[in-house]
């Protein structure tokens, strides 16, 4: 019969053999088992959990939007057309020192001196026309961009452009000037025209 010896060693419990290893046809008898030199070990305390806290300031700031002022520009009417005749003939001519007035269209070429700020207006701006003595008011109303098509008119349309100048399109007034594409022959692919009502 093989004896089996049970020690404890570092406070793990050790099975030795002595002094061969068992086999399933073996049989042992326990001589001595001691606990004295078990030593209990406490567990370590689990750390706190961490404690998140939000403070609500005293007072929320307040965002107010605030729109900017609206565009003022001045436009001066330096050349009146009488006809539509007149207005044809002149159109394909302009000059670049005039702003022309025919029925409720305003027109002049894009350069600064003379319509060339339409770009920048905006719906909601204000634009003042002084036709000698008589400065007059106009919101915009509309900002639109036509094609100029192979055949001289308005996205196709032949009678678009006196239906402008004569009624401005249910607007006090109409102001256009080039736009798009610069064709390099004073022309351009498109017509810029605002359409702004009286206040």
């Amino acid at each position: 019969m093989k004896k089996l010896l049970l020690l404890l060693v570092s406070g793990l419990m050790g099975i030795f053999l002595v002094p061969d290893m068992l086999t399933a046809a073996d049989s042992f008898e326990v001589q001595a088992v001691s606990f004295n030199a078990v030593e209990t070990v406490p567990l370590p305390e689990p750390e706190p959990e961490p404690v998140y806290e939000y403070t609500t300031p005293a007072s929320e700031p307040v965002y107010e939007y605030v729109a900017p002022a609206p565009l003022i520009l001045n436009y001066t009417v330096t050349a009146y057309v009488g006809t539509a005749r007149e207005f044809n003939n002149i159109a394909t001519n302009l000059s670049y020192s005039d702003i022309y007035k025919f029925k409720n269209l305003i027109y002049a070429h894009n350069s600064p001196n003379l319509l060339g700020s339409l770009a920048t207006r905006s719906i909601g701006d204000t634009i003042t026309i002084t036709e000698g003595a008589v400065v007059t008011p106009y919101r915009v109303s509309a900002v639109v961009y036509y094609n100029k098509t192979a055949d001289g008119s308005l996205e196709g349309d032949p009678s678009l452009m006196t239906s402008i100048a004569k009624t401005a399109m249910g607007h006090s007034i109409a102001l256009m000037t080039c736009a798009g594409t610069p064709y390099g022959n004073d022309d351009a692919s498109q017509r810029l025209v605002i359409y702004a009502d009286a206040i």
